[in-house]
């Protein structure tokens, strides 16, 4: 349970035994209940009416206009929609099956996979929002419907990079490795800025500190003819091209975002890392 659960309980209780104590009740009886009849319970041994709860839940949703992702009305009295919030909610984060199972008590998995068949739908939801970029900064040609079946990413976990995705058919094998910024198959949008922001980051340090123990040793640095350098600055100017492309594309016409081609996958590398050689894309 959230802390900041426990803290509203601990406020409700407070709010009970008050109500206790303005009736009269005799010292030292704590309320059964969080939520207490009003009329007739100096002893605070009835329960607040679910009837009257449901109907007060039913009126605050219509004054406050509480809808779904889709604007549909969302009725709050029925508590079991909390339940199944809660349940699509750790399913879409991630979290394992029988970890989900356990959470909600349930007796087989056949019971949390009734949950679990919204995260399909969520999931192409959530890449059809944003508009695609290629590496070279440019967006995607292709129709972001289209995209999403191309790259069967309800079947191909392979396809699905910390910040893109791969275009490469199905059927065909990458020889590139992670040179994915290099990569005309590689696509990005603006739910992964952050990540290419920080890849940038730490790219143009990884430089700076190649750079530095390359003086140090040689006592001049590295020129761009440096097969290593060439590769690591192309990182950088493909990165900073999805950047800025990611920071002027708007929406889409129907109202999802865009989505653009761009940078390739990070691989967060320590200093042994780079007294290796090896690159962050």
């Amino acid at each position: 349970m959230d802390r900041e659960i426990v803290d509203i309980i601990r406020i409700q209780q407070q709010r009970a035994r008050s109500f206790l104590t303005t009736r009269g009740t005799p010292d030292g009886m704590n309320p059964r209940y969080l939520f207490l009849q009003t009329r007739n319970n100096r002893l605070g041994l009835r329960p607040y009416a679910a009837a009257t709860s449901h109907h007060r839940l039913g009126d605050l949703t219509r004054t406050l206009a509480i809808t779904d992702s889709l604007g549909r009305p969302v009725q709050i009295s029925k508590t079991h929609t909390f339940r199944h919030t809660r349940a699509t909610d750790l399913i879409n984060a991630g979290v394992p099956i029988h970890v989900v199972m356990r959470y909600l008590g349930h007796l087989t998995p056949a019971m949390t996979m009734h949950y679990a068949k919204a995260l399909s739908v969520t999931a192409e939801r959530e890449f059809l929002r944003y508009k695609k970029i290629a590496a070279d900064g440019k967006t995607a040609g292709l129709d972001p419907s289209d995209l999403y079946d191309l790259l069967h990413l309800n079947q191909r976990a392979d396809r699905v990079l910390p910040n893109g995705w791969c275009m490469l058919p199905p059927k065909q094998v990458c020889s590139k490795g992670n040179a994915c910024l290099t990569c005309d198959k590689f696509v990005t949008d603006a739910s992964h800025h952050d990540e290419l922001q920080h890849q940038l980051a730490q790219t143009e340090a990884l430089i700076t500190r190649r750079q530095t123990q390359f003086t140090t040793r040689h006592g001049e640095p590295m020129g761009e003819d440096n097969i290593w350098l060439e590769g690591r600055l192309a990182e950088t100017r493909a990165l900073t091209k999805v950047l800025v492309a990611l920071d002027h594309v708007g929406v889409h016409d129907d109202g999802r975002l865009r989505a653009v081609r761009g940078a390739g996958a990070t691989d967060r590398l320590d200093q042994t890392d780079a007294e290796r050689g090896e690159s962050v894309s």
